[in-house]
């Protein structure tokens, strides 16, 4: 048989099987639209990047349950001296600088940790952050 034969027949074998299954390709599209219309429209924001500097600098710039608990999952254990409830009360209770959070740089450290800078324009003058990370991605420090 030559080739052609056979790419045609294959082509319209597969064609009449989609035909037939023309529904389920239309719900599955459907389904499809619908999860990529609710994660474009009424899902919240997320951390942009999902590393844990990130997690911080939201915590640090809003003051709402979800970004204090995802900070303090974060923490590395040096920084756990109090229980996540009192962390995330205290996180309420600070006036902390509200504005347009920017990741500015990231520098690699010899022992496998990352030093973080943001900067945060708010209605005031600048403010600048630096995230310390370790080599696992918990925080270390924030300045």
């Amino acid at each position: 048989m030559p080739l052609p034969f056979i790419l045609a027949r294959i082509a319209a074998r597969t064609g009449l099987a989609m035909w037939r299954h023309r529904l389920a390709w239309l719900g599955a599209t459907l389904l499809i639209a619908a999860l990529g219309l609710y994660q474009m429209t009424f899902a919240g924001p997320s951390v942009t990047n999902g590393d844990c500097a990130d997690s911080a600098m939201a915590a640090v710039t809003r003051a709402d349950d979800a970004a204090a608990h995802a900070a303090y999952a974060c923490l590395g254990p040096g920084l756990r001296n109090t229980s996540e409830d009192q962390f995330v009360a205290n996180l309420h209770q600070r006036d902390s600088a509200r504005g347009q959070v920017n990741r500015v740089a990231e520098q690699r450290t010899s022992d496998g940790g990352r030093i973080v800078f943001y900067t945060v324009q708010g209605q005031g003058p600048a403010v600048g952050y630096i995230v310390y990370l370790d080599a696992q991605g918990r925080i270390l420090k924030v300045e």
